[in-house]
């Protein structure tokens, strides 16, 4: 793998620091993939210190930090798009008084989003096929 190294580093810091288990290390490392961390222009930029290690941990532990960073939505955008006035979502996030019910919440507009990404790509998908068939006549 072309950035074996990097994520070895980083298995090493999540597991020796974090204490963590190999599953919680997969979430993790599939979070860091999902937010576009191993690609040859960023990582010039990152490097997997302690301290940046640290800052990517703690946002992957908020479930509401995220989905603002996967869905690349601020703190009023999200709170829009889940009913909650943007104070009140920072309020949530800073008491770390986050909800099963706002978890789930969280989860299933990730969820949505991936899926309208799905069905974007169908629809780009059926209309090639129809110009094809409309082309062959």
């Amino acid at each position: 793998m072309k950035y074996e190294k990097d994520i070895n580093n980083l298995k090493e810091w999540f597991l020796n620091e974090k204490k963590a288990d190999m599953n919680s290390f997969d979430e993790f490392l599939e979070y860091c993939l999902w937010r576009g961390l191993f690609n040859d222009s960023l990582m010039s930029k990152v490097a997997f210190t302690k301290a940046n290690c640290e800052k990517l941990y703690k946002e992957f532990q908020s479930p509401v930090k995220r989905t603002a960073k996967l869905l690349g939505l601020t703190y009023k955008e999200l709170a829009e798009q889940i009913g909650y006035t943007e104070g009140t979502l920072k309020n949530i996030v800073s008491k770390k008084d986050i909800s099963i019910s706002l978890t789930k919440t969280l989860e299933f507009l990730v969820k949505n989003n991936e899926l309208n990404k799905k069905i974007d790509e169908l629809e780009k998908q059926v209309i090639n096929l129809q110009n094809k068939l409309n082309n062959t006549k």
